[in-house]
C-alpha cells in the first residue's frame, strides 16, 4: 500500500513539471553552428529557429521551425506544431536536402505517420503510449519552458522517431552569464542526456527561458550566426 502510494506521488509530481507553453513568445533568431577544434569553436554552419502563434483546428498553438545548414554535410528542416498551452506535439514534418524525411501526427497519446528508410523506401510508424509525451526532436525550446530552478532534476518523456519513447533527464548544473548580440543575460546551465549518448549542455535564459547556445564535447551553438543562406 505504501509502494503504490508513492508511485502515485511520484507520477502526480510528473504532470506538475511539463512545459508551460506560455513561457513561449514568437521569435525569430540565427545560432552559429561551432565545431571545436584544437585552436577553438570553429564556425561550420548555422541554425535558424522561427517561432509563431497560430490556431490549429480551432485550438491555441504554436508553430516552429528549426532549420540547420552545415554545407557539405546537411540541411535539415524540422517543423512543429504544438499545443500553445503544454506544448505537447500535434503534427510534425521534417525535410533532409529538401525530401520529406518524416511526417507524424499526434492524438490521444498516439503518434502515426512515415518515415524514409535509408533504401528510399516509406516505414509506416503507429506507436501508443499510456502516458503523455512531448516531441523528441525539440530540444532547448521545450527545455526553456520547464520549471528550471539551481539544482533541480527533471525528466520529460519524449517520442523520437528513430528511438521510439524515451525521456530526457535534466540536470540544472548551474548558471553564468550569456553574452549575446543584444546584451548579457544570465541563464541557467541545464545539462541533457536522452537516455544514451553524450550529455548536451543548453544555456536557458533565466527570466524568458529564451535559448541562449548550446556546448557538446564535439559541436555548439552560440546565438547571433548568419542564417542568410538558410531559406
Amino acid at each position: 500500500m505504501m509502494m503504490l502510494s508513492f508511485f502515485a506521488l511520484a507520477a502526480a509530481a510528473a504532470v506538475q513539471e511539463q512545459p508551460r507553453g506560455d513561457r513561449l513568445k514568437p521569435v525569430e533568431q540565427c545560432f552559429a553552428i561551432t565545431r571545436n577544434t584544437k585552436d577553438g569553436p570553429q564556425t561550420v554552419g548555422a541554425t535558424k529557429q522561427v517561432v509563431r502563434a497560430v490556431t490549429e483546428n480551432g485550438a491555441p498553438a504554436w508553430d516552429i521551425v528549426v532549420a540547420q545548414k552545415i554545407p557539405g554535410m546537411f540541411d535539415m528542416r524540422d517543423h512543429f506544431v504544438l499545443s500553445r498551452r503544454d506544448l505537447r506535439p500535434i503534427r510534425f514534418d521534417s525535410q533532409r536536402n529538401g525530401v520529406e524525411h518524416v511526417a507524424l501526427r499526434y492524438a490521444n497519446n498516439r503518434v502515426t505517420g512515415t518515415k524514409r528508410a535509408k533504401d528510399g523506401t516509406s516505414i509506416t510508424i503507429d506507436q501508443s503510449s499510456a502516458t503523455p509525451y512531448w516531441e523528441g526532436n525539440l530540444w532547448g525550446i521545450t527545455f526553456g519552458a520547464l520549471p528550471l530552478a539551481a539544482n533541480k532534476h527533471l525528466t520529460l518523456p519524449f517520442y523520437q522517431y528513430d528511438k521510439g519513447f524515451g525521456a530526457f533527464d535534466l540536470t540544472v548544473a548551474g548558471s553564468e552569464t550569456v553574452k549575446t548580440p543584444t546584451g548579457s543575460v544570465p541563464a541557467w546551465t541545464v545539462d541533457v542526456t536522452a537516455g544514451s549518448g553524450p550529455t548536451a549542455t543548453y544555456l536557458i535564459a533565466k527570466e524568458t527561458g529564451q535559448e541562449l547556445g548550446t556546448r557538446s564535447a564535439m559541436f555548439g551553438t552560440t546565438l547571433g550566426g548568419d542564417c542568410s543562406a538558410i531559406r
